[in-house]
């Protein structure tokens, strides 16, 4: 059985003798892949204040644009009436969706394409540290080895995910936690098999996904500290910390499961 104090003593040694390259590559995980760990509670509240100044400037906007149209459509002899409106919210509202469709078209694609197997090389760089001095080359590991397989692997488990978190936000968070060891099983085996992955994480994460959760919560208090110092403790402790705390977590949990199925 492992213990949040155990681990994160081992993670706290581990990067000292490794601290700059560990700094880096977490840099790469937050700012690249989306650990959110950087000021996100700073970045909540400006996208929050920001949002409703934008709105207000929107409705102020979206007037005027009317009150042109309007006018426009005067000096042509026509008439302003419901239908023309409507047609001209229809107009609009195609237009968001096919902008918002290529957004998301695009996003999709640069996380199965780029930063998924950045996220695999990132955990294979911390686990590796666990034993050795890491090179930060290694966040380009799935880039080298069975890149297609990586790319699939991850995005069933962000596809899976996504589908459990549109049911109810509690069962997306319990798969999150169960699929939570695939990544660093990619970095092992960059060719093992979607459904293999799955189910070997699921096996590590059973009986210990409350725990973990728990892990990540006694984290908080270093997240707010960031915060406060506008992101500089996340880069310089806290994310490294974080990341460095997972793998040595990922790596009881390897050796729990190995002995499990020894005893089979």
């Amino acid at each position: 059985m492992w213990t949040r104090e155990a681990l994160k003593t081992r993670a706290k040694e581990r990067m000292s003798f490794n601290y700059w390259r560990c700094v880096l590559v977490a840099v790469i995980a937050v700012l690249l892949i989306g650990g959110g760990y950087l000021g996100s509670g700073t970045a909540a509240g400006a996208r929050h204040g920001g949002m409703v100044g934008d709105y207000e400037y929107g409705l102020h906007d979206g007037r005027e644009a009317l009150e042109d149209a309007r006018d426009v459509f005067a000096d042509l002899g026509g008439s302003w009436d419901s239908e023309m409106m409507v047609g001209v919210l229809v107009i609009m509202l195609v237009v968001f969706l096919v902008v918002f469709a290529v957004v998301f078209a695009v996003s999709l694609l640069l996380n199965c394409f780029l930063f998924h197997p950045l996220s695999v090389g990132c955990k294979r760089f911390f686990y590796q540290n666990l034993n050795e001095k890491a090179q930060v080359k290694e966040i380009c590991f799935n880039f080298d080895y069975c890149y297609l397989n990586g790319v699939k692997v991850m995005f069933f488990r962000w596809l899976y995910q996504f589908l459990w978190t549109l049911l109810f936000i509690i069962p997306g968070i319990v798969k999150s936690y169960e699929y939570r060891m695939i990544p660093y099983i990619l970095a092992e085996q960059p060719d093992i098999d979607k459904d293999a992955a799955f189910a070997i994480s699921r096996q590590m994460m059973d009986g210990h996904k409350w725990n973990a959760f728990v892990l990540d919560l006694s984290f908080i208090g270093w997240q707010l500290l960031s915060v406060v110092t506008v992101g500089i403790v996340g880069i310089l402790y806290v994310n490294p910390y974080v990341e460095q705390t997972d793998a040595a977590l990922y790596e009881v949990l390897k050796r729990n499961y190995k002995q499990m199925e020894q005893t089979q």
